[in-house]
């Protein structure tokens, strides 16, 4: 079965356009079939990027499972002094990715990857919307990446819905980290971050 979580270069190309507003600022997006969300903004990462976008994100950021980029792209339009990385194992999502920063001045790397630890970069926050489709075992293996890719006292912050595993996320992140909270609750969506 194909879906977003998979590198399927022979679906058909139907690029769409569209505006989108956050905090008053108007963003322009390009999407396309294969790719999550291609409409528009997904409400779980719309409940994500209003939770983290005015906090200490510090100076590293990893988009993780970055789709065609509007997590990355609009935490930096308001976090300019940010470095933004963004990473899908998906060609056209990274693809898109790279139009659409480019397509709203915001300047970051993104990269097709499948193993973040083989950046050999550190940062100080991972931000996710995990890929419920991929299933269980993908999913925690994104958290233990995470973890090893921080910086000490780096976040990882998540969404995810509650009727999708957000309390055995939890769980599994007390595993791993130093300290895990839910930041916040909206429409059986929580966010959840996760101190190294």
């Amino acid at each position: 079965m194909s879906h977003y979580y998979t590198d399927n270069k022979d679906l058909l190309s139907e690029k769409q356009q569209f505006d989108y507003y956050f905090d008053n600022e108007k963003f322009v997006f390009t999407t396309d079939n294969g790719v999550f969300s291609k409409k528009s903004v997904d409400y779980g990462s719309y409940v994500l990027i209003r939770t983290v976008y005015k906090s200490d994100l510090g100076h590293r950021v990893l988009d993780l499972g970055c789709g065609w980029g509007p997590v990355g792209i609009i935490l930096k339009r308001f976090n300019p002094d940010i470095e933004v990385t963004a990473v899908d194992v998906n060609s056209r999502a990274v693809d898109l990715t790279k139009e659409n920063a480019q397509l709203n001045g915001t300047l970051l790397n993104a990269y097709i990857s499948e193993d973040i630890e083989s950046l050999n970069l550190e940062f100080d926050s991972v931000i996710l919307n995990p890929p419920i489709r991929a299933g269980k075992q993908v999913i925690y293996s994104l958290y233990q990446k995470s973890h090893a890719v921080l910086s000490d006292r780096g976040r990882l912050t998540i969404v995810i819905q509650k009727k999708q595993g957000a309390l055995s996320s939890f769980k599994e992140l007390e595993n791993l980290f130093r300290e895990v909270k839910v930041l916040e609750k909206d429409g059986g969506y929580h966010v959840i971050q996760a101190i190294k």
